[in-house]
């Protein structure tokens, strides 16, 4: 796959390289990794955008650590870039900012396939893989190319942080490729973005959502309201998700005219970004794995007052729960 993508992008001079919105580890990882691959193959020289916020501290110390550029989307013209890949994300996916008029030249991605992403020329989207992180470092031992310290540490950890980091599937597949990276990744580096230090809203928020979780039967619900960024949101349901006797956590908030949700289950039989997209549905956008999941709502079109008892009432209808007792932490 990626010999094709290295003959169809050879005649063209200005590659953007774009993230979902509110960029994780994986996807910043793999958008790297690509840019390197463009440098190093055909001397491109490529941008990578993001639409959004880079909230979590661990993805701001990753950018920094690994000196990856990036830029937001809202500040550029698309129209100045002849040629556009998407990395971990997908036309029509609602995580990810392209303007109307524009096509997708190449979509990498490992989440559920898009009905939409057949109109890209070239795409490589593998369900079945632990993170698109996996499939860019496949690309380079195809090529036969070594990462450098910053690139191979995050493609490590982005690899890490969508298979083992979140409790998701992963392959024999991604561990070769988390394999054939390892040597070259800096140990350092990988240590200083696994512990950054915590913002003080962190903790705010994490206070927060003791104070407002409510058990019902197995499942943990959590109306954060107003937060700051939309990590905050996928920590937290990560966090109360430890709880013992709990099964599933669904976190909400809101930032300015959006509504994120994070979906979470301790079982890889419940199918979690099938139920996610579902209980949006005609509402919002959604999707993800098999244990973990998010999505979000224009509250244009919905006020939250009104959006958060019903993604609760349709959450509770398809994960079954009927006993709707309520309790507190």
């Amino acid at each position: 796959m990626i010999e094709k993508i290295l003959l169809d992008v050879k005649p063209f001079r200005k590659v953007l390289i774009l993230t979902h919105n509110n960029p994780d580890p994986d996807t910043i990882a793999a958008a790297a990794g690509m840019k390197m691959i463009l440098s190093n193959k055909l001397k491109k020289r490529c941008t990578i955008a993001y639409h959004g916020i880079i909230g979590r501290a661990e993805n701001r110390e990753l950018i920094k650590t690994c000196k990856i550029d990036m830029h937001l989307s809202t500040k550029l013209n698309f129209a100045r870039y002849d040629y556009l890949i998407v990395a971990d994300t997908q036309p029509n996916a609602g995580n990810v900012y392209i303007p109307k008029n524009i096509m997708p030249n190449v979509v990498i991605d490992h989440h559920t396939f898009r009905a939409q992403t057949k109109s890209t020329e070239i795409y490589d989207v593998r369900p079945g893989t632990g993170s698109t992180s996996t499939i860019i470092a496949e690309y380079m031992k195809a090529l036969h190319l070594e990462p450098d310290a910053n690139i191979a540490t995050a493609l490590y950890y982005g690899m890490k942080t969508d298979t083992f980091g979140s409790g998701r599937s992963i392959t024999q597949h991604d561990m070769d490729m988390m394999a054939y990276i390892f040597p070259h990744i800096s140990t350092q580096k990988l240590q200083k973005i696994e512990n950054p230090e915590l913002p003080r809203y962190y903790f705010k928020t994490m206070k927060k959502a003791i104070e407002q979780a409510e058990i019902i039967d197995n499942l943990v619900f959590c109306d954060l309201g107003d937060v700051r960024n939309p990590d905050l949101i996928a920590e937290t349901s990560d966090f109360v998700l430890r709880m013992r006797d709990v099964k599933w956590t669904f976190v909400i908030g809101r930032i300015d005219s959006q509504c994120y949700f994070s979906l979470r289950c301790k079982s890889s039989k419940q199918l979690v970004g099938r139920i996610a997209s579902r209980i949006v549905k005609g509402i919002g956008t959604g999707g993800g794995h098999m244990k973990s999941a998010g999505g979000q709502i224009n509250l244009e079109n919905m006020p939250y007052e009104q959006a958060v008892p019903e993604l609760k009432a349709r959450l509770l209808r398809r994960t079954g729960i009927t006993d709707t007792e309520v309790k507190k932490i």
